[in-house]
This record gives structure tokens, sequence and C-alpha cells, in this order.
């Protein structure tokens, strides 16, 4: 009798459980550490923040201002969680109904949102001042770390090189995939450095963030998934 429940596409063959949290932990930890140290900052700035933003404002002009202004909009929630939810829904496994391939990209994009929801919350406790306002070449809102566009883009990144994976054979295919994710997050999470909205520990909070939340949702969900082929 064929198997009728949802193949799930994230991380199936990709990662196990143990290896999934193991990353989790370790990128947890080092976002709690980092978090602790810039709150007992207080409105102090860090030197390596101060020497970067420096160094970014020195190097700014009008193309590239614009050029990170286009690379920003990766992060935005409004644009990324709808766009999660096709691909996710296109990288469910041939052969299912629609129904089933959409319940696929609104389960991933549910994991994703409820991430950045919790880094928003995260972002309200720690209630860090961002650069001064008189630096910002982009809009921003609320405190400053994590960065929230970072925390995003990592979110939809992964999570979309989680899902299409599966559908990709594993070697160099794989490793262009993950490097392509890579590269989406670090460019949205150093434009906001280089508009003035972020200090440079915001956007590794975000990165280190997003890293923990998937790979803890990917152990969860690798879990339940070997239990219930037992």
């Amino acid at each position: 009798m064929k198997d009728s429940t949802p193949k799930v596409a994230p991380g199936r063959t990709v990662f196990s459980p143990v290896n999934s949290l193991v990353v989790a932990v370790i990128a947890g930890i080092s976002f709690a550490a980092l978090a602790i140290w810039i709150a007992r900052q207080g409105v102090s700035v860090p030197g390596m923040d101060q020497r970067i933003h420096t160094w970014v404002m020195s190097h700014r002009n009008s193309a590239n201002i614009e050029f990170a202004r286009g690379v920003t909009w990766g992060g935005v929630t409004q644009i990324v969680l709808p766009t999660l939810i096709i691909i996710g829904a296109l990288a469910t496994e041939g052969g299912h109904t629609f129904t089933r391939r959409l319940k696929s990209g609104f389960f991933i994009t549910l994991i994703a949102s409820v991430g950045a929801y919790l880094g928003l919350q995260i972002n309200h406790l720690e209630g860090r001042v961002r650069p001064p306002v008189i630096d910002w070449a982009g809009t921003a809102g609320g405190p400053s770390f994590p960065s929230g566009h970072t925390t995003v883009a990592s979110l939809f990144a992964a999570s979309c090189a989680w899902v299409i994976a599966t559908r990709v054979r594993a070697g160099w295919p794989r490793i262009a995939l993950w490097t392509g994710a890579v590269l989406y997050a670090v460019a949205v999470g150093f434009s906001r450095v280089w508009l003035g909205v972020h200090w440079p520990t915001d956007v590794i909070g975000g990165w280190l963030y997003a890293l923990t939340w998937l790979a803890g949702s990917a152990a969860v969900v690798l879990t339940i998934r070997k239990r219930r082929l037992r």
C-alpha cells in the first residue's frame, strides 16, 4: 500500500537529526554569548563595530548606496515569505496533489515565520541603539540587534536551500545551492551595514540566530519523520 503521508521536502535526504542538533547548539551558544556581550556594553559601541562603520561611511557613494538599497529588499518579510510558500510548494516531490504541495510550502514558511517573529521579540528585548540617524542611507525601525532584515534573509535563503536540496543530486549541485544561499544572506546582511542602519555585530547576530532556529527546526522535523517511518 502506497504511503499517503505528506512528504515534506525540508532536509529529508540532506541532514541527520543529530548533525542538525549539533549545529543548532553551537550556533545558539554563539548567539547567546554575542547577545549577552552586547547587552553588557550598554550604550557603548564596541571598537570593531565603530571601526567598520567608519570605514563604510568613508567608502559610500551614490552608486553603491543604490545597489545596497536594492539588495536589502531581499530581507523584506512581505516579499520573501510569500515567495517561500511558492518555492516550498514547487520543490515538493512530484506526484503530489496541488493541495499537498501547497501544504508543504506553508509548512516551511510557517517555520521561517515563527523564527522571524521570535527574532523580533529578542530584538525588542535587547533594545540596542542603532547607528546615528545621520548616517542612515536606508529605512529602519526599532532596536538594532539582531538585524531583522538579515534574520529574515537568512531564514529565507536557508529554507529555500533546505527544500530544494532534496531535488538536487549530491556533490557540486548541492554545494552550489548552499553557496548561493550563504551569499544571499551575506549580501543582505552587508547591505544593512553599508546603508548605515546596523552595526556589524547586529548582522552577525542575525546570521547566528537564523542558523540556530533552522538547524533546531530541522532536528525536530527529521526526528519526527524518522519515528513515523519506523
